[in-house]
């Protein structure tokens, strides 16, 4: 016994000098890395103390002093997070089998809330009161990061609660229950003569209860319940947390009024969260988002410079520090996978491609040409061979970034710029794209495509499928790259040139075949079954431009009954075209097939819903500078025109 008593006390007195060491640590903290060369120290003589007490059989008297070793190495590998979750669960869940053991209790097979529950209702002894809370704060620790073990939190803190005060009410129902339960809970304080612990109990309370008011609003945001949602993270802006948390809150209370419909009090939010922690950038980016929703070009395009300042700033890289102050802190309890997914930073590129994308949206063409040039540098230091996936970036495929930057070459006039993207991408796509490429519409997701003659026939269905969609989206950027340079060279004054690359454009997309092996029969669902395949709507987009496109060169040119064919078919692709309807009565006109372009109109008059048909038909950014080009010029005139010759007819001969 003497010679227990004698371990015993000198295992205390390295408990309590390891303690001291890191609380000097604390009253006086140098530089990042001394501080944390000071924490691992500590961490692993904890942990060798620890080894040396779970080596002899558990013993009652020494419970207290090695559940508070226990706690102060978990605290230390917490604060380090040099142990997954899982492993420092076992740990505890030893420790509990430990005090089991101790009282000849059996835990064996017990999960480690059946051990907690069996350890706390089998009559804990005095002695044991303290430092069994102090674990217990830690598993609610464990347990609250990962967001979907809040209701054994919960159950924790009621048996707590219950086994501290039997006579304590329950909570029933409401949300915040475990807020409830939280607050009630009064962890007790260290006595003089009890082993000393790292970091106070009564702060890890704070931040539990801070974090558990958190992750339940958010939890309730992406349910939908929106003002559930706000109660709860007022609640946790109150609490014990350090700015970044705050800011972190204040962003997603922005969120939550933007999506009930209130974007001036989302503005409001998302500003506090900058005045409390500049640095955090996803509500620069949340502002953003909202500055666009609500049309406020100006301020948006500010934010996102700023955003990708920001990011593309060497010095914003972070790395993960040890706070002396609290090796436990609120934002390692709130870094779950959905939490930090939602805050997920964006790469400069991502950022830097919507600048560009909204310069162009907005007509600031010099601007997105900046952006748009800025970015393809960029892009051209990584691996950019055959047709770039962009990596892992939120960014269209490499060869669409090329075809809006030659769009906004084009509204700047700059079309041998222009000419020479597109030419880039033709040159990319070419070897990818098949002679003929037929593709079966009737095929699910998943089914086969008939592919180009020479697939190979062990190829699995699904790898069928993709390969066609590829070889679908290649031809496709290869047909606007024509398209592109044939509407720049139209610009030049270049006529033939314009039109042998129409005519290019219009023989690409000749070479798909869309085909219905299935039961869809009736016109109603090939439409259905087409406009599924996503690729294929932008097919009758070009063929309209070029048609049109090849249609007005064929007029500079005199050619005027193959421009009238032109306007003819590219009608006949997109019968709800304002612009080629004009052509078309201009040609007539010019042709002196004027009662019929009278004809026409007088039809076209009766449809005054045409034009906004037309408005509603979306094309891909990189096409709308081919859709400013293709305006009729010459509206006012011929209205004039096909009026007089109706007033004509209607008076007789």
């Amino acid at each position: 016994m003497a010679a227990g008593g004698s371990c015993l006390h000198a295992w205390r007195e390295e408990n309590d000098a390891l303690a001291g060491r890191w609380r000097r640590v604390t009253s006086s903290p140098g530089p990042d890395g001394s501080v944390k060369q000071a924490a691992q120290q500590c961490q692993l003589a904890f942990t060798q103390l620890l080894q040396k007490i779970q080596g002899l059989p558990a013993a009652l008297a020494a419970l207290p002093l090695e559940l508070t070793v226990l706690c102060n190495s978990l605290l230390l590998d917490i604060g380090l997070a040099s142990d997954c979750r899982e492993k420092l669960l076992a740990r505890i869940g030893h420790g509990l089998g430990r005090v089991l053991e101790a009282r000849a209790v059996s835990g064996q097979g017990l999960s480690l809330e059946e051990s907690w529950r069996r350890v706390l209702q089998e009559g804990t002894p005095e002695e044991l009161h303290i430092p069994l809370q102090r674990l217990a704060t830690l598993q609610g620790v464990l347990w609250l990061s990962a967001a979907s073990h809040l209701g054994m939190v919960e159950r924790l803190f009621r048996l707590l609660s219950g086994a501290k005060s039997p006579g304590l009410p329950p909570c029933h129902g409401g949300q915040d229950e475990l807020l409830s339960l939280l607050q009630a809970w009064h962890p007790p304080d260290g006595r003089e003569s009890d082993p000393l612990l790292v970091q106070s109990v009564r702060d890890l309370k704070d931040m539990l209860w801070t974090s558990a008011a958190f992750l339940q609003g958010f939890q309730e945001v992406e349910a939908g319940n929106f003002t559930a949602a706000l109660a709860l993270l007022q609640a946790a802006a109150t609490g014990l947390c350090s700015k970044r948390v705050l800011a972190q809150i204040f962003t997603l209370m922005g969120c939550c009024h933007l999506r009930m419909g209130k974007p001036q009090t989302a503005i409001q939010h998302l500003k506090r969260a900058l005045q409390v922690d500049f640095s955090f950038l996803p509500a620069l980016y949340q502002a953003a988002l909202l500055y666009h929703q609500l049309g406020l070009t100006g301020a948006e395009l500010e934010a996102l410079a700023l955003l990708y300042q920001a990011l593309d700033d060497s010095t914003q890289v972070t790395t993960e520090s040890i706070s002396p102050h609290f090796l436990i802190r609120t934002e390692l309890l709130t870094g779950t996978p959905q939490l930090t997914a939602f805050y997920g930073l964006h790469h400069p590129l991502e950022v830097k491609y919507l600048l560009a994308q909204r310069c162009l949206q907005a007509g600031r063409a010099s601007e997105a040409v900046e952006h748009y040039l800025d970015l393809l540098a960029q892009l051209h230091e990584g691996p950019l061979h055959q047709v770039c996936r962009s990596r892992d970036l939120a960014l269209p495929r490499v060869p669409e970034v090329f075809l809006e930057a030659a769009a906004a070459l084009g509204e700047l006039a700059r079309h041998q710029d222009a000419i020479a993207l597109c030419e880039e991408v033709f040159t990319r796509t070419s070897r990818l794209i098949p002679e003929r490429l037929r593709i079966d519409l009737s095929l699910s997701a998943g089914e086969d495509l008939l592919g180009p003659a020479g697939s190979s026939p062990t190829e699995s269905p699904r790898g069928f499928r993709q390969r066609e969609r590829e070889s679908l989206r290649c031809l496709l950027w290869r047909a606007a790259s024509c398209l592109l340079q044939g509407w720049a060279w139209a610009a030049l004054r270049e006529a033939k040139e314009a039109i042998s690359h129409f005519s290019r454009c219009l023989n690409d997309l000749l070479r798909v075949q869309f085909v219905n092996t299935g039961s869809h029969n009736s016109p109603e669902e090939e439409v259905a079954v087409d406009t599924a395949l996503l690729e294929a709507r932008a097919i009758p987009q070009i063929r309209q431009l070029a048609l049109t496109g090849r249609g007005t060169q064929f007029l500079e040119m005199g050619r005027d009954k193959e421009a009238l064919m032109d306007f003819q078919h590219s009608l006949h692709t997109c019968p709800d075209s304002l612009t080629v309807q004009l052509y078309l009565l201009y040609t007539l006109w010019k042709l002196h097939r004027r009662q019929e372009a009278a004809v026409r109109w007088q039809e076209f008059c009766s449809n005054p819903g045409q034009k906004e048909e037309e408005a509603k038909r979306p094309f891909p950014l990189y096409l709308c500078s081919c859709v400013k080009q293709m305006e009729f010029p010459h509206v006012e005139s011929l209205t004039r025109n096909l009026e007089s010759c109706l007033a004509g007819c209607s008076q007789g001969p």
